[in-house]
């Protein structure tokens, strides 16, 4: 199997907007734990209002990230050729410069983004974006073929 096969933007759309609204659901349900795992090794116990504005940040941070799985999935469905194609470029790349961005200024604030959690993540995006890459002129190719 060739690496455009496996890197289909159909499935790489729908397999990031899925795992991106996974992700989103969990840290929502999960914003209190993972507040005090980003902030306690820097700052020790979190006092009940520190800890509640960090809970409240990764619950909104949870809730922002749904839509875009969901912009994923309908992308990955509702559009095909080379339009589904520039799509998935597009969505990694936005992806990508978000996620850089979140990660620089999180954790120059002190709040840790853990590096080994986020870095499977960065492989997946940069894979959804050479998907779309590989077969943004796949519609040119067809028609030239006919």
């Amino acid at each position: 199997m060739d690496a455009k096969t496996i890197l289909n933007p159909k499935g790489w759309l729908i397999g990031v907007g899925t795992v991106n609204i996974l992700f989103s659901i969990m840290n929502y349900a999960m914003g209190g734990d993972v507040a005090t795992t980003a902030l306690d090794a820097q700052y020790g116990a979190l006092s009940d209002r520190e800890l509640a504005m960090a809970t409240g940040y990764e619950e909104g941070w949870g809730i922002f990230g749904i839509p875009y799985g969901v912009l994923a999935i309908a992308s990955g469905i509702l559009l095909s050729g080379s339009d589904r194609a520039k799509m998935a470029l597009t969505a990694g790349l936005t992806f990508i410069v978000t996620f850089i961005a979140l990660v620089t200024v999180s954790n120059a604030n002190g709040y840790e983004v853990p590096m080994d959690q986020a870095a499977p993540l960065f492989v997946v995006l940069i894979a959804l974006t050479a998907s779309g890459y590989m077969h943004m002129n796949d519609d040119e190719a067809e028609s030239a073929e006919a």
